[in-house]
């Protein structure tokens, strides 16, 4: 079924209003609060797809990835989710992709190829889930197949404190430290002539460089571990 259909108009008025709220209020609090910095590449890709790829060491890392980007981005969610009409509304606004716990990785691809081809980016953590050190985690390839599928950039992102504007455990945001940042790289793109695996191994390297170099820049180069042997 196609997302951008005269049936559900409303839903990208409604989210492009509700994205301008969030923007107006909780950007200007967060830059007040907890000093948030934004340091962007230039010539990073507007009103087009794109894969945001992200590291991820809090819950406040969906909604914060999110309020800081122009276009409206797409998010993953469990199945489950969608059975209970609060959650399914809410999915539905944000472009939620539904994930399939008995089948994850077909229902991933499927939703975040279909959603990157009707022009959403879409939001994915490579890592797979939260990191318990502080330090970017093996990163996975999510991210490189649904760009090389759908023909789309990745944009890398990369999150510094977000762990302590909602720590473990925590279920509201504590905005009682200073020094939030958050980098957005320049678009990676595939190189032209590899075959398929090949490009996977180029992209996803980039990827893990780039989000390496923000960790040396930011935590010193001590705390930066290298996963891959590409």
């Amino acid at each position: 079924m196609s997302l951008l259909t005269e049936r559900n108009w409303w839903r990208l008025l409604l989210m492009q209003t509700l994205v301008i709220i969030v923007m107006i209020l909780l950007r200007p609090l967060l830059t007040l609060k907890v000093g948030l910095r934004v340091r962007r590449a230039r010539g990073l890709p507007r009103g087009s797809a794109y894969v945001l790829a992200c590291n991820h060491r809090s819950f406040a890392d969906p909604p914060l990835a999110g309020i800081l980007q122009y276009d409206l981005i797409a998010y993953f969610a469990r199945s489950s989710l969608w059975q209970s009409a609060f959650p399914r509304f809410l999915l539905t606004v944000v472009y939620g992709i539904p994930v399939d716990r008995d089948n994850p990785t077909l229902s991933s691809i499927r939703g975040a190829v279909e959603h990157l081809r009707a022009g959403i980016p879409v939001l994915v953590f490579p890592e797979g889930t939260r990191t318990s050190t502080g330090r970017l985690a093996k990163l996975r390839e999510g991210p490189v197949l649904f760009a090389r599928r759908a023909k789309v950039p990745i944009v890398p992102m990369y999150l510094f404190r977000s762990d302590r504007l909602m720590p473990r455990g925590s279920i509201q945001p504590r905005l009682s430290f200073r020094g939030l940042e958050v980098r957005i790289g320049k678009p990676i793109e595939p190189l032209p002539g590899l075959d398929e695996k090949t490009q996977n191994r180029f992209m996803l390297r980039r990827l893990e460089r780039w989000m390496q170099k923000q960790e040396r820049e930011l935590l010193g180069p001590e705390n930066v571990t290298n996963h891959s042997g590409r």
